[in-house]
């Protein structure tokens, strides 16, 4: 009997195997979607924790134009410089940085060809000399307005070294700068979750990412000893009021974090589709299989019953 039976399966391997492949991709589809999406996750997560690590507090602008996931993201209004010697004068705080930060920094390699980046922004900043999490590597900070310094992961993918002339595009057209330092963040990393940045003088960074001096994108606050986040950021929001956001480094990782994660489930979803689809093409060989391997399966025991299941 169990010889038959494997005859049986042998003489019909093409459609056992074309339906065990539909089963086995449907299932791939599925779980490789909620696999990659949750890996993702959790790679935000450890992100955007190390990236607001050291950081209590900070002030940044609402927004004067909102738009919807999929129109993009609010932009926060420039903040003026004035604000960070009013906020540096409240009780709890030990020091107030203003801080530029804006997409838009695309590095001209040598190629003569604007850097690649399918996913992480390619920020332009300024330096901040407090910053603890960058560890300049190579080079010194830019001290002229012709002079930037590039993180790891620039440095890499332009292939650039200490006092390389680059093109940069902003909001400006092309312009040219001397790299003048390399550096890397905490932990030996070249880049934060693939982010390329720039760094250039202050003046330089308010005009050519946000395009007007004396601003900021945000007002970074460190906390007196003693103070916690949470009170410190509470003083802070009280005195400025409701024309600013005011919240700490932990509540800004999680909620960017969990920004991603929306958009990451809408990309699940798309992933789904696919799986349903795959399952869906896959009842066909199944369904058509098995009312054929069914019935001659049926035979074969009725024969066998029929003659004796051993050879005479």
């Amino acid at each position: 009997m169990l010889r038959i039976t494997i005859r049986n399966l042998l003489a019909r391997k093409l459609r056992l195997l074309l339906s065990g492949l539909a089963v086995v991709l449907g299932v791939m589809f599925v779980a490789g979607a909620f696999v990659l999406t949750d890996t993702l996750g959790r790679t935000f997560d450890s992100v955007f924790a190390t990236a607001y690590s050291e950081i209590d507090v900070v002030v940044r602008g609402k927004s004067k134009l909102h738009v919807n996931e999929f129109e993009g993201e609010n932009v926060p209004s420039n903040l003026p410089a004035s604000l960070v010697d009013k906020v540096s004068t409240l009780p709890g705080v030990a020091s107030a940085t203003g801080v530029v930060s804006a997409d838009g920094a695309r590095v001209i390699g040598k190629n003569g060809k604007a850097l690649a980046s399918y996913g992480p922004p390619q920020l332009g900043g300024n330096w901040v000399d407090s910053d603890t999490l960058i560890d300049l590597r190579e080079g010194r900070a830019p001290t002229k307005d012709d002079e930037i310094v590039v993180n790891a992961a620039v440095a890499k993918a332009a292939k650039l070294s200490v006092g390389d002339r680059v093109g940069v595009l902003t909001l400006e057209p092309k312009r040219e700068f001397t790299v003048v330092g390399i550096y890397g963040y905490s932990g030996g990393r070249d880049s934060i979750g693939g982010v390329q940045e720039v760094l250039f003088t202050t003046p330089v960074a308010q005009r050519l990412m946000l395009g007007e001096p004396d601003v900021f994108s945000s007002v970074v606050v460190d906390a007196a000893d003693g103070v916690r986040p949470t009170t410190l950021r509470d003083t802070i929001a009280q005195a400025l009021g409701d024309e600013y956001i005011v919240k700490t480094g932990e509540e800004l990782a999680d909620e960017e974090s969990q920004s991603l994660k929306e958009g990451l489930a809408f990309f699940n979803n798309i992933l789904l589709g696919f799986a349903g689809v795959s399952v869906f093409v896959g009842v066909f060989p199944i369904s058509n299989t098995s009312p054929i391997i069914g019935p001659h399966g049926t035979q074969a025991r009725a024969l066998v019953g029929r003659v004796g299941p051993t050879r005479a």
